[in-house]
């Protein structure tokens, strides 16, 4: 059954642009199926471009009506659904309410285990957002087995690349986390190593890892090479290259 998109529901308190409401009066003659899905990508689209632009109230607005059009145009299993729920999850964890979003990840981490398997990359990308909830919750424990998990999902799909070298400098900093300074310091030196290789000596991104690493070696009370590697990282910030 066609349901009508002017009947009064909870999306009324979201400030919609006029265009949307036109667009899916529109496509509510091609049927009920194909408007749904019209409506829940312009939702999620929303839900997107605000959290981009740091409204952080819209995009909560705009993730919570995506959840419930996906859920009702698709099935609470669908992908769409996990999608809307983990944009959910993502918007939570940059209003720093991180109980509310760790529950969210982890509801749609169900869904896509369920559907993809949980070694997709899919699920590590989700997991990666989860164990950053983790981790700042000081649950860094769960946060390295949840970070452990992605690094094997990505070095298995993508092999040296910008994904895999994220994930390494993340469980380096998990591992910094917990004063295991001996420890992070391989795991930060393998993900700048990747980092130089794929995105450049250059890029601030390798600077980050710079200076994950050089606070690891200071802590190793190797302040000469600490200081040297935060001078890099200093550099690309400053726009003059961090070649060695």
């Amino acid at each position: 059954m066609c349901i009508s998109i002017t009947a009064a529901t909870p999306r009324a308190r979201v400030n919609r642009k006029p265009g949307i409401a036109l667009a899916l009066a529109m496509l509510l003659a091609a049927g009920c199926a194909a408007a749904g899905e019209v409506e829940w990508r312009l939702l999620s689209d929303q839900a997107t471009l605000h959290l981009q632009r740091g409204n952080i109230e819209q995009a909560e607005l705009f993730a919570r009506e995506a959840i419930t059009e996906a859920e009702r145009s698709f099935g609470r299993s669908h992908r769409a659904t996990d999608q809307s729920i983990a944009m959910l999850g993502l918007v939570l964890r940059f209003a720093q309410r991180y109980p509310e979003a760790e529950k969210e990840l982890r509801r749609a981490l169900a869904l896509r285990e369920k559907s993809l398997g949980p070694r997709d990359p899919a699920v590590g990308v989700l997991l990666n957002n989860l164990a950053d909830v983790v981790q700042a919750q000081k649950n860094f424990a769960e946060a390295e087995k949840l970070h452990r998990r992605v690094l094997g999902i990505f070095e298995k799909a993508y092999g040296d690349d910008p994904k895999t070298a994220a994930s390494l400098n993340n469980l380096g900093t998990v591992l910094q986390a917990q004063r295991r300074f001996s420890e992070a310091e391989p795991v930060l030196r393998r993900s700048l190593a990747m980092k130089e290789k794929t995105l450049g000596p250059d890029n601030p991104s390798t600077a980050h890892t710079l200076n994950n690493l050089a606070q690891v070696l200071l802590e190793l009370g190797r302040k000469a090479e600490a200081e040297k590697l935060a001078a890099r990282a200093a550099a690309i910030h400053q726009g003059k290259g961090g070649r060695k």
